[in-house]
């Protein structure tokens, strides 16, 4: 190699050099840098990571560099991502806990096919072929959304049940909506809870939603596959409707947490928690209401 170094001139010196660099691809800059977004529903977590492509000036994208009737990863470079720690439901189709990356058949006319892959790790060409191991399911795209610069996935309408799950690029936008196992058991039967069901003598103590003690009489009941109670937060206040909910698997019999329904739907669980006591006989002779901070709140007596 050294009888070749005299003919070389500075800028031939200058081109071995750089192509005898070690690989700093990784320190390079990326035209479509990789990101992620994450969001967590009742201790189920969805991850997802991907290149982000920008428009830079360009338009027509879908049917132009995305082409019609092919498989595209929505992202770019290396595939997009998709782990969820537990099974979930999404836009309608069962996805079992694990990571997958994320393609998409794009049309110019009519719905989209997505496809999950269990293999993970790919790049985006070539276009992978099935194997009969995807999950695939039918979407529709919006293809009139306000012009997103940059490919952009986002977790919205948070719930206590589920999130939403949007991708937005130039003026097409596909919206997935997720649904999470809860992990409290909303309903009951009126077997269930009939050792509660009654009248309770309530002591209420100082606290910060009651500033004074007072006493007063609490009911119990079984209703459309609820136990719900009233509840005063002052002495001379009407009545106040809460809903209760048991907690998940492994179920720690006779504790019951806060739940506010709205048109059926949870919106709000407290970590107020109702702990019911037990005598001798092993029937129920009342309960605690403790406090998120573990404060004595209420006694009930059951009369």
């Amino acid at each position: 190699m050294s009888r070749f170094l005299p003919a070389l001139t500075m800028s031939g010196l200058l081109f071995f050099s750089l192509i005898l660099l070690p690989d700093t691809s990784e320190a390079q800059i990326a035209l479509s840098p990789r990101g992620s977004v994450s969001q967590t529903i009742d201790g189920t977590t969805i991850d997802i990571e991907y290149s982000r492509p920008r428009l830079r000036g360009r338009t027509g994208m879908f049917g132009g560099p995305i082409w019609w009737g092919h498989i595209w990863t929505p992202g770019a470079d290396w595939a997009t991502i998709l782990e969820v720690n537990n099974d979930i439901t999404l836009a309608g189709t069962e996805v079992p806990a694990g990571k997958y990356s994320i393609w998409m058949v794009v049309v110019e006319e009519g719905d989209w096919e997505v496809i999950l892959d269990p293999e993970w790790k790919q790049f985006h060409l070539p276009e992978p072929e099935k194997n009969g191991d995807e999950i695939t399911f039918w979407i529709t795209p919006n293809r009139e959304a306000p012009i997103e610069e940059t490919l952009t996935w986002e977790f919205v309408d948070n719930t206590n049940t589920g999130t939403t799950l949007r991708l937005h690029f130039e003026t097409h936008e596909v919206i997935l909506p997720i649904s999470v196992p809860s992990r409290l058991q909303m309903t009951v039967t009126e077997e269930e809870v009939a050792p509660y069901v009654g009248t309770y003598a309530m002591q209420v103590n100082e606290y910060a939603w009651t500033p004074e003690p007072f006493e007063y009489e609490m009911r119990m009941w079984w209703e459309n596959d609820q136990l719900r109670f009233n509840m005063q937060l002052a002495e001379d206040n009407e009545d106040f409707i809460f809903q209760t909910g048991f907690l998940p698997l492994p179920q720690v019999e006779g504790i019951f947490y806060m739940t506010f329904l709205e048109d059926g739907e949870v919106f709000q669980t407290l970590l107020d928690m109702v702990e019911f006591v037990y005598g001798d006989d092993g029937a129920v002779t009342g309960f605690e209401f403790r406090a998120e901070d573990d404060t004595l709140w209420m006694v009930g007596t059951k009369l």
